[in-house]
């Protein structure tokens, strides 16, 4: 009879929290096929403390040919972190993609295979192939497929920030600081899972209730994960499209340069908060390719740089005329999406926050207020 204590009711509940979590993001409207890549590695890492879960309710005392059932899915867990990361950031995924998932496809072939096995074969094969040689294997296989999915996602991440530099006017507002999140709570779980393999390995062999609290630590993962994944479904990324081929080197782009700032800066697309190469390019009748040389060859910044330019001198601008104006309303007005993001970039651009920028330029050199009043002449 299976007994749910504590141990496996607290693993048991974050299972079924992340099963659930795992079945909404896969029914998810918005962004279809990165939420089914997040909601596929919600349920690896579910399966993950299933044997646990099972375990301490002496499930696989009471139907000992549980034994091999396919719950461990740890070479998916890099590849699927991977994954999902890339459809967010681009418009598809590459071809060939499912390669990633190869190795865990072989591993799920032989646990699959081992499964099957009569129960004595069962026993056979655990003490003298699985355990002395296999499952060591597995344990080094998986901490080096995550560890290099966990690098292979952070240099993705890098690169799209400098996308977004490039690209995105207001890069602050689609930063996604959840992406940093979920390499954080995976870097845990690598972390987690080789301390606990290297003390076994090397100090002690662990017992099946000396890593109880690992797998706490991964109901608490599993827990995070679902809350800030179902939190952050419905946010959409700028896709990171590859640039189209640029123009000879003969074209005069200074020229070009300038007529393009001139009408971005007379037409006011500027204040659009997250205006995007790709919007200036298609209202421009041209590519992205064309707009970005132009800004960089002859202006001499980029994108995000000349567009902020444009709404701090508005900013300056609104300053002069009002030295009373609140300033984040102005900067809003302006195209700033947020007060950090105004913040920021009214610094970088002019060395000083807005604030202390209108006491050193306006304040300062305003008229007075008030007059004094001319003293009457002294009747003779």
């Amino acid at each position: 009879m299976l007994r749910f204590g504590p141990w496996s009711t607290t693993l048991g509940l974050a299972a079924a929290f992340g099963a659930l979590v795992a079945l909404l993001l896969w029914c998810a409207r918005g962004n279809r096929s990165a939420q089914r890549l997040l909601a596929l590695l919600l349920i690896v890492a579910v399966l993950r403390l299933m044997p646990y879960v099972l375990g301490f309710a002496g499930a696989y005392d009471l139907w000992p040919w549980l034994s091999f059932a396919p719950f461990d899915l740890r070479l998916a867990i890099g590849p699927l972190l991977y994954l999902y990361l890339l459809r967010l950031a681009t418009p598809a995924l590459p071809p060939r993609w499912g390669w990633h998932l190869a190795p865990a496809a072989l591993d799920l072939n032989y646990m699959l295979w081992a499964f099957a096995l009569p129960l004595a074969q069962k026993h056979a094969w655990e003490a003298q192939v699985h355990g002395p040689w296999i499952s060591p294997l597995q344990d080094v296989a998986g901490a080096l497929s995550l560890g290099l999915y966990l690098v292979l996602a952070a240099r993705l991440r890098r690169r799209y920030l400098d996308w977004l530099h490039e690209h995105v006017s207001d890069r602050d507002a689609q930063r996604q600081p959840w992406v940093a999140s979920v390499l954080l709570a995976l870097g845990l779980w690598l972390l987690v899972s080789t301390g606990f393999d290297l003390y076994s390995a090397l100090v002690a062999p662990l017992t099946y209730y000396d890593r109880f609290p690992q797998y706490l630590a991964f109901s608490s993962i599993i827990l995070w994960l679902g809350l800030e994944g179902w939190r952050h479904a419905g946010r959409a990324f700028p896709p990171m499209r590859p640039l189209t081929p640029a123009a000879p080197a003969g074209r005069d782009w200074q020229a070009t340069a300038d007529a393009w700032h001139a009408r971005i800066r007379d037409e006011g697309w500027w204040r659009q908060p997250g205006l995007s190469l790709a919007d200036v390019a298609q209202r421009l009748g041209t590519n992205e390719s064309y707009v970005s040389r132009a800004f960089n060859g002859g202006l001499g910044r980029n994108f995000n740089g000349a567009i902020n330019a444009l709404r701090v001198d508005a900013v300056q601008a609104g300053m002069r005329d009002d030295p009373t104006a609140e300033l984040l309303a102005l900067g809003l007005d302006c195209g700033f999406s947020s007060k950090a993001s105004f913040n920021r970039v009214f610094r970088e651009q002019t060395g000083m926050s807005p604030s202390a920028w209108r006491a050193a330029h306006i304040t300062k050199h305003a008229a007075p207020t008030a007059f004094e009043a001319t003293p009457a002449t002294r009747q003779a």
